[in-house]
C-alpha cells in the first residue's frame, strides 16, 4: 500500500491539547522519512519508564504498550507507548477487514504486508528500532486457519485471530540511558510537528502507586487430577510414537472488575519482564509480562528466535538458588526438551531463511525470572531474498515451544485435551515497523480480560520422563507470581 493512509471518517480526531506545568523536552533531531512521506523526532532527556506515564493516554482508543522492564542490556533495553491508531485491521473467521480499506484478500499475515508501508531504514544512531508502524497481537489458535487442525475445542473464539493498529507516533524510551523519544511520520496523513506536540502535552508522570487490590479468589479448568489425565493421555501418545513432546495448558479464571490498564500498572511493577505488553483490542485487554522472545528481525532481515523450554522454581537462599538453576542446567530432561523445540525453530526458518544461514550460537542457557529458572537458547537466520518479517511470523506459527514436536501432530494433541480456546495465550504481541523490522513476544504470562473476567493460562511441556504432579507443580510456580501481582490466589483445591 503506497502513500499515506487515509485518516477514517469514523475515527474521532486525536485528543486535544492539554498543558504541562514542567516541559522537559529537548534537541530536534533533523525530519525523517519513511517511504517518501515526513517525520520528526524530538528527544526528551530523563523520561520515566512508560507504566508511569500510561494515565495521561487511556482515554485514546487503541492504547498499546510494549515494556522491556529493567533490562539495559539489550533484549528490553527499547520500551514503546502509542494510541490513536490511524487504522485498525482485524482477522476473523469471516475474513479480514482494515477499518480505512475495507475487506482484504489472503489471511492477516498478508496483511500485514499489504498495510504496513515499507520505508527505507534509517542509519541516524539516534532513532529507537522502532519509529512507528503495526503493533497487535496474534492468537494462538490462528493456528486452526493455517494448519489441519480438527477444532473440536468447543466454545467461541476468545479473541480475534489477529488484531493490529497502524501507528503514526510512538513514544520510546531507552533503558540504558533514561532519555526518551517522540517520533511521529506524516503516514497516517497528519502532521508530524502536530503529532510531537499532542504526545508532549500528555506526557505526566504517575508518581504514587494504586491502592493494593482486593483479594479475590481463582478457579482452574484443570486440577491436579484433571491434569493428570492430560499428562497420561501425551506420554500414551509418546509411547505410541505420535510425538516427543506436547504444550500442555491449562486456564485459571478469575474476577477482574478493574480496568485492564491498571492490572498492567501492578504486573510491570512488580515483575518487569523484557518483553512485557500492554493492548487495549476492541474489548479484549492484554496484560503480559512475558520473558519469551518469538521472534525478532532487524531492517536488513536478520532474524533470531529464543525459545524456552526447562523450567525450575528458585531456591529461597542464594546457596538454594545456585543449586536448582545447576539442577536445570545439567537436567537430561530439560535438555532433551529444549533441544527439540530448537529443532522445531531451525526447520521453521529454513523455510524462509538463505539457505545455509542458520545457527545456534546459544544452547542450554539458564536465565532467571522472579519465581523460577529458565532454560534458554538461540537460533538465528537470514532472510532469503524476496522474504519479510511478516512471511517469517507466518512460517514460525504457532511457536513451537509453546505446541511441541512434531508440531503439527503436537497441536492436535492439544486441541484433543484442552477444553477451551487459548485465545491470545500462547500467541504473540508484535511490531512490526515502517523500516520491516520486528519484535514479537510469545505471550506467555498473560492476562486476557473481557467483560470484567480475567483468565490466566499455564502450561508444561510434557514428554516420556514427565511425572505428572511435578507438571503441575510447575504450572502453579508459572502462575504464582502474576497471581500475587494481581491480588489473586488460586483455589487450593486446585
Amino acid at each position: 500500500m503506497s502513500g499515506p493512509i487515509p485518516r477514517p471518517v469514523s475515527r474521532r480526531p486525536f485528543m486535544s491539547h492539554v498543558s504541562l506545568s514542567d516541559t522537559r523536552a529537548g534537541d530536534i533531531v533533523p525530519s525523517i522519512h519513511a517511504n517518501g512521506q515526513a517525520g520528526r523526532v524530538l528527544r526528551i532527556a530523563g523520561l520515566p519508564p512508560l507504566r508511569l506515564l500510561t494515565d495521561g493516554f487511556r482515554d485514546l482508543p487503541g492504547l498499546a504498550v510494549l515494556e522491556g522492564g529493567s533490562d539495559t542490556s539489550g533484549e528490553g533495553r527499547w520500551s514503546y507507548l502509542a494510541a490513536d491508531p490511524v487504522d485498525i485491521v482485524r482477522w476473523t473467521a469471516r475474513g479480514v477487514v482494515s477499518e480505512v480499506s475495507g475487506k482484504l484478500p489472503g489471511n492477516g499475515f498478508s496483511a500485514l504486508e499489504t498495510i504496513v508501508p515499507r520505508g527505507e531504514p534509517t542509519s541516524h544512531e539516534s532513532i529507537p528500532p522502532f519509529a512507528g508502524g503495526a503493533i497487535g497481537y496474534i492468537a494462538y489458535d490462528a493456528a486452526y486457519a493455517l494448519e489441519d487442525l480438527p477444532g473440536r475445542c468447543p466454545g467461541p473464539l476468545p479473541t480475534d485471530l489477529m488484531w493490529f493498529g497502524v501507528y503514526d507516533w510512538v513514544l520510546a524510551r531507552d533503558a540504558r540511558s533514561g532519555d526518551g523519544w517522540i517520533i511521529a511520520t506524516s503516514l497516517g496523513g497528519r502532521d508530524p510537528d502536530h503529532l510531537c506536540a499532542r504526545v508532549q502535552s500528555r506526557l505526566r508522570v504517575r508518581e504514587t502507586s494504586t491502592p493494593p487490590p482486593a483479594p479475590r479468589t481463582a478457579r482452574t479448568n484443570a486440577d491436579r487430577r484433571r491434569f493428570g489425565r492430560w499428562v497420561t493421555a501425551v506420554k500414551d501418545y509418546i509411547a505410541a510414537g505420535d510425538c516427543y513432546q506436547v504444550n500442555l495448558a491449562r486456564r485459571i479464571e478469575f474476577h477482574a472488575p478493574e480496568p485492564g490498564l491498571e492490572l498492567f500498572q501492578r504486573l510491570a511493577a512488580a515483575h518487569p519482564a523484557p518483553f512485557g505488553a500492554y493492548l487495549e483490542a476492541d474489548g479484549v485487554d492484554l496484560a503480559s509480562a512475558s520473558p519469551e522472545l518469538f521472534l525478532r528481525v532487524d531492517p536488513r532481515g536478520r532474524a533470531r528466535t529464543r525459545p524456552i523450554k526447562g523450567t525450575a522454581p528458585r531456591g529461597r537462599t542464594p546457596a538454594l538458588d545456585a543449586a536448582a538453576e545447576a539442577r536445570l542446567r545439567a537436567s537430561p530432561k530439560d535438555r532433551a526438551e529444549n533441544v527439540m523445540i530448537v529443532d522445531v525453530l531451525r526447520n521453521d526458518f529454513g523455510r524462509v531463511c538463505r539457505p545455509g544461514s542458520i545457527s545456534v550460537p546459544e544452547l542450554w542457557q539458564t536465565e532467571a525470572l522472579p519465581t523460577v529458572w529458565q532454560l534458554v537458547s538461540e537460533v538465528r537466520g537470514e532472510l532469503g531474498s524476496g522474504e519479510s518479517a511478516a512471511r517469517l511470523l507466518e512460517a514460525c506459527w504457532p511457536g513451537g515451544s509453546i505446541t511441541g514436536a512434531p508440531k503439527i501432530r503436537a497441536s492436535q494433541i492439544i486441541d484433543e485435551l484442552e477444553p477451551v480456546r487459548r485465545g491470545a495465550y500462547c500467541g504473540s504481541v508484535f511490531a512490526l515497523g515502517f523500516n520491516g523490522g520486528l519484535t514479537a513476544n510469545l505471550a506467555i504470562r498473560t492476562v486476557q480480560r473481557r467483560d470484567g473476567v480475567g483468565h490466566l493460562h499455564v502450561g508444561a511441556g510434557i514428554v516420556a520422563e514427565s511425572d505428572a504432579d511435578l507438571e503441575y507443580a510447575e504450572t502453579q510456580h508459572k502462575a504464582r507470581g502474576v497471581l500475587e501481582a494481581l491480588g489473586v490466589l488460586e483455589d487450593s483445591d486446585a
